[in-house]
């Protein structure tokens, strides 16, 4: 990773207590429903399965180095030449929608987060990651699955969990873990924020809101009946075998 030395947290923050939430500079009011959940997500896989040598595919500003850095030995960030994120730490530029020509068996781990919705050929991410990992190394990626259209024109696909595990076991790899997170509460709050976006006295309404509705027993209960139907994302965690 180029200059760690310079790297701030970005999309991601440490909260008030020891978790992880969407920042509350970078990341507007309209997206950090879904940023806090999906950061508590990626924080959980990193802790239980990120290790050694990892590479950080469709890097941007490297949101997750705060989470894995104290993890793993070696970070390599790789992302393409037209991101619209800022890439200042990144080691390789490469197009993920081909297969990446570097050493095979050379890490531990592989994270690719909120990328291959933007990728018009994910299989070639997949294939990527199995060549470039070990044999037991660990492929970590999160998806949105109901969510708007986001950094067009370079927004794709929606997967389900069922073409994640197509993609995973047509790679050769193993599915060892697929969490979807939120539910439909937590979609129609989303919703209901981005769509209130140009007014801002609503959408911060809606925000503090929503926020007090998905705290109750029986709102999270019907996220939790709801999640696997009508689920805000996805996060795989798969094994080369």
């Amino acid at each position: 990773m180029r200059d760690p030395a310079a790297w701030v947290p970005s999309k991601f923050e440490k909260g008030p207590g020891t978790g992880w939430r969407a920042s509350r500079t970078e990341v507007p009011i309209t997206s950090r429903l879904i940023g806090d959940i999906a950061a508590g997500a990626y924080a959980a896989a990193i802790e239980n399965y990120a290790s050694g040598p990892l590479a950080d595919l469709g890097c941007g500003k490297v949101p997750l180095y705060g989470m894995y850095r104290d993890r793993v030995t070696d970070v390599t960030c790789i992302d393409w030449p037209c991101s619209h994120h800022e890439s200042p730490h990144t080691d390789i530029l490469a197009d993920l929608n081909i297969p990446l020509d570097l050493e095979r068996e050379s890490f531990d781990t592989v994270i690719a987060s909120d990328v291959i919705e933007h990728l018009h050929n994910p299989r070639a991410l997949f294939c990527s990651a199995y060549h470039l990992l070990r044999r037991g190394g660990k492929l970590i990626i999160g998806v949105p699955f109901l969510y708007w259209i986001h950094e067009e024109p370079y927004d794709f696909h929606r997967y389900t969990r069922f073409a994640l595990e197509k993609m995973t076991s047509d790679a050769g790899l193993v599915t060892i873990s697929l969490v979807s997170y939120a539910g439909a509460p937590e979609v129609l709050a989303d919703i209901l924020i981005k769509t209130l976006a140009p007014w801002p006295r609503l959408v911060k309404f809606a925000y503090v809101f929503s926020r007090a509705l998905l705290s109750l027993s029986r709102v999270r209960q019907l996220s939790s009946m709801t999640r696997d139907v009508m689920p805000m994302g996805y996060l795989l965690v798969a094994e080369k075998p």
